[in-house]
Order: structure tokens, then C-alpha cells, then sequence
């Protein structure tokens, strides 16, 4: 018999993989080629843009009514809901890897935004959020004044 040294990462590493498995066969799509539930959220681009942030988000195949815009705590709050178009049975299916459902992103704005002027548009399957920041964010130009003599 021969003897073997103990190695205690050796055991964590094998932990580690069988979890890894857990999770790849609970949560995998190979099974039917059908994806299982998944939280689905827009993807977002946020910038500056002439003394406003602007807020683009991915929202193809949701309708403008399904889509509610809040701030909150100097939050940006886009939730809605991406229903089906038709219905179909699951085991019609081949393959689902689209997300339906409900949705929610909150995103902590760069700066302190004018509420009351806050315009939002959608089109071709993105809206656009146009947050003009607030007064006192702006940045100012500060002028010298010149003394002569001194």
C-alpha cells in the first residue's frame, strides 16, 4: 500500500468541479434546445452629451406602452415587459433563446439631473433617454479679471 500525502487543495479543486457540473446541468440549454428561465435585462449605453447624460437601452420587440422610466434617488429606474407575440406550446419548440418577461434596470446617474426636462424616445427597438443635468452640476467658466498696476 502505498502512502499518499495529504493535500487539502486537492480536495477543494474537486469540490469546486463537481459544482461547476451542478450548475452546468441545471442551468444549461443543450436539453431540447430549449433555454431555461433566465433573467432577462436590457442591455444599457450610458454618456455626456452637451450638459446631459443620455441613456440608450436594447428593448426589441417591447412596446412603448410596456415601458415605464422613473428616477428615484438619483437612479434611473427602466422596467417593462417583452410578451409573446403568439402562443405556442413548448414542446413545439426546437429552440428558445430569446428572454420574455419582465424586466427591471436601475442605473446610479453620474450627476443630478433636471427631472422636469427629462425626454425619452423610442424607436427601431431602442429608447433613448435625454437627462439635462441639473444647474448646479454644469460646469461653469470662471473669468479673470485683470489688475493693473499691482
Amino acid at each position: 500500500m502505498a502512502i499518499r500525502r495529504w493535500d487539502p487543495w486537492h480536495d477543494l479543486i474537486a469540490m469546486q468541479s463537481e459544482l461547476n457540473k451542478l450548475f452546468e446541468r441545471t442551468f444549461s440549454s443543450e436539453e431540447r434546445g430549449v433555454a431555461r428561465a433566465a433573467v432577462w435585462a436590457p442591455a444599457i449605453d450610458m454618456f455626456d452629451r452637451n450638459n446631459a447624460v443620455i441613456v440608450r437601452a436594447e428593448l426589441p420587440g417591447v412596446k412603448a406602452e410596456d415601458v415605464d422610466i422613473s428616477i428615484i434617488d438619483n437612479k434611473l429606474v427602466v422596467k417593462g415587459e417583452r410578451k409573446f407575440k403568439e402562443e405556442i406550446k413548448e414542446e413545439n419548440y426546437y429552440r428558445i433563446e430569446q428572454r420574455y418577461g419582465s424586466f427591471e434596470r436601475i442605473v446610479q446617474l453620474p450627476a443630478k439631473v433636471d427631472v422636469g426636462n427629462v425626454e425619452a424616445v423610442y424607436a427601431e427597438g431602442v429608447l433613448e433617454i435625454n437627462l439635462p443635468k441639473a444647474e448646479e452640476e454644469r460646469p461653469k467658466q470662471i473669468k479673470i479679471k485683470a489688475v493693473e498696476g499691482k
